[in-house]
């Protein structure tokens, strides 16, 4: 097993890096790298199909 990690700042992939496992380990609990499904919770979610077919009426 490797002792890196692939991380994506920002969530752009271009950008993408390996980072030693321990030092995302360590970010991880100051709270500064979020996992992408923590991130995905914080965005906002689309419009549902029965909304989007509410507004065209």
């Amino acid at each position: 097993m490797s002792e890196h990690m692939l991380i994506a700042p920002e969530g752009d992939t271009r950008r993408r890096r390996h980072a030693h496992t321990a030092c995302v380990l360590r970010a991880r609990a100051r709270g500064e790298l979020v996992l992408r499904e923590e991130w995905l919770r914080t965005q906002p979610r689309p419009p549902s199909l029965w909304r989007r077919l509410r507004r065209r009426a």
